[in-house]
């Protein structure tokens, strides 16, 4: 078991704040732990076992514990800050909503009302509308769920009057899922939904100032069976969204969210990590080719995985400034992004003391924004300490080539890392809100003896685009079907009444013939990721057919435009 000083300290009134309920995401592969109040993936209340199970069944875990991290500085230069790890001096984050008017929490009850999950899935929501539908609810042959019944859709007193959206079947502003048929509209296949605060009373935590804050948390996965497999990774991913209330009147400066991760790629005791600033996202690999069993926790053998904690995008707040760093500022849909990738050691260990974990708003802080406990800069190089030029993202280097900076290249001890994935700074205005999340996505090779990190590029990469494709198109679609009839991810193609094209073979693992409808003086193709990147170009000139060469590229889903004047065709087509 995994030596943490909780294990020895947690006290009766701690386990009182934090409550007993917990739910698990187990839509798909994965089986995930959800704590109430900013924990997740740990057994908080029992052995302090990790609980992020994947492939669900199989007695193997790829993270152990996770939060977010949120701090910045007031008018006046003081710093407010709100974090979680373990717990073990106290809390920075309480059950319940913030009071609209002052930020303050409506006392003891607010917090035990709210202390609570609220777990919603398709299948949930399908039933019900079909119970209601045919009369049983009203007839009382029907049970309701509980989560669907008791859904915090409206705030009460001065709490946030629409609190989590729903299905308002007669539009008349009022959640009744007993008389009117309503229910939650929840992200993914299944959604975990928590609403927190941090300012209930000191963080005795982080030991940091209360910024006024409420956060309402989903967690949600999605499960597709019948999808390609080169798409197989979304049901290995879970994703975790956050919207954030800065409920208070202060407006504040220097803003840094974190995502936490401990991340424990089964052995937590051997593991490396890394970052990728094209795709947004960083990881956790194995730092050996063979994971072996720890203190009762299970490795993943010879075929070890990667831990991929990737930011999705989500919109910033109007804040004055250019926070996805394109030269504009403010502009619509501008998003944030992954501004810095930093980590700490575990106080177990021979490590400097300047890297291990932190005690106090400052250091927390610090970490949050590219600095070390001592307040001294990450470097490049070695282990990102004591070295003369500062950066902000650690080990971006490409591990499968073991080419520029990456911990296998400088030869650093593996060990019990935490990953800090983090957007600032930012600013926070007063009665404002934000967006923000990520996912945690999956990737591991079964049917190779080899170790995962050496195909890098083709499998993890792969998975981390296809993920947030597959998310992207699927926002704000409540519970539809995932899947086209031939069984691939599908979103509507741009269709030309003028120009038309029969694409194949497709799936392809090579050349795809284009076959047009009309000779064309001039058309050009391109290839593009899903990401909207173009791979090549290529010009057909009087000519109704074209040999589209794709071997080079990696397995997964892209498209290929055809453009000709103001002619265009789109078609998706699948690499395997």
């Amino acid at each position: 078991m995994k030596k943490i000083i909780l294990l020895s300290i947690i006290s009766v009134n701690l386990l009182a704040q934090t409550g007993n309920t917990v739910k698990y995401l187990d839509k798909n592969k994965v089986k995930a732990r959800i704590n109430t109040v900013n924990d997740k993936f740990w057994n908080i209340n029992g052995n302090g076992a990790a609980s992020y199970e994947v492939p669900a069944g199989k007695g193997r875990n790829a993270m152990f514990a996770n939060s977010i991290w949120i701090g910045g500085l007031d008018g006046g230069g003081q710093l407010h800050l709100a974090a979680n790890t373990y717990k073990q001096s106290g809390t920075d984050f309480w059950p319940g909503p913030l009071d609209t008017t002052n930020a303050s929490t409506i006392g003891t009850p607010s917090t035990s009302l709210y202390n609570k999950l609220w777990k919603i899935d398709c299948n949930d929501i399908a039933n019900f509308v079909t119970a209601f539908n045919n009369g049983s609810v009203t007839a009382n042959t029907y049970t309701i769920p509980a989560d669907i019944l008791n859904y915090p859709a409206k705030g009460i007193g001065n709490y946030q009057r629409n609190m989590a959206p729903f299905v308002d079947v007669n539009n008349n502003g009022i959640y009744d899922p007993f008389n009117d048929g309503d229910y939650p509209i929840i992200k993914g296949h299944q959604q975990i939904l928590s609403i927190y605060n941090d300012n209930h009373t000191i963080h005795s935590e982080s030991q940091g100032v209360p910024m006024g804050i409420e956060i309402h948390e989903r967690s949600y996965s999605y499960s597709d069976p019948n999808i390609v497999d080169s798409m197989q990774a979304i049901n290995y991913t879970t994703f975790h969204h956050y919207t954030i209330y800065n409920r208070s009147l202060t407006s504040y400066q220097q803003v840094y969210l974190t995502d936490w991760s401990d991340v424990d790629l089964g052995n937590y005791g051997d593991d490396y990590i890394g970052s990728d600033t094209i795709n947004n996202f960083a990881y956790c690999y194995n730092g050996d080719s063979v994971d072996e069993n720890i203190s009762g926790a299970l490795g993943y053998g010879n075929k070890p995985p990667v831990s991929s904690l990737v930011l999705l995008p989500t919109n910033c707040t109007q804040d004055g400034i250019d926070n996805n760093h394109n030269g504009q500022i403010d502009e619509s849909g501008e998003q944030f992004d992954m501004d810095l990738v930093t980590y700490y050691n575990n106080n177990v260990g021979a490590f400097p003391p300047q890297t291990t974990n932190p005690s106090i708003a400052t250091h927390y802080y610090n970490y949050m924004s590219g600095r070390w406990k001592d307040n001294t800069p990450f470097t490049f190089g070695g282990n990102g300490y004591s070295g003369s030029a500062a950066t902000k993202i650690m080990y971006p280097g490409d591990p499968q080539l073991n080419s520029g900076w990456t911990e296998t290249a400088v030869g650093n001890t593996p060990g019990d890392r935490r990953i800090l994935l983090s957007s600032g700074p930012f600013a926070f205005p007063a009665r404002s809100k934000i967006e923000w999340g990520f996912a945690i996505v999956f990737s591991q090779d079964t049917a190779n003896a080899v170790n995962t990190i050496t195909e890098f590029n083709q499998r993890v990469q792969r998975d981390v685009r296809n993920v947030k494709y597959y998310d992207a198109i699927h926002q704000g679609v409540q519970c539809a079907p995932t899947t086209t009839a031939a069984g691939a991810t599908g979103i509507a193609e741009q269709k030309s009444q003028k120009m038309k094209a029969v694409i194949y073979p497709n799936p392809t693992n090579g050349f795809l013939n284009i076959l047009l409808n009309e000779t064309l003086q001039l058309a050009q193709i391109r290839l593009i990721d899903i990401s909207g990147r173009t791979l090549s170009e290529s010009l057909i000139e009087n000519n109704s057919q074209f040999k589209l060469d794709v071997s080079n590229v990696e397995k997964g889903i892209y498209f290929v435009e055809i453009t000709s004047g103001n002619k265009k065709h789109t078609v998706k087509i699948i690499k395997n």
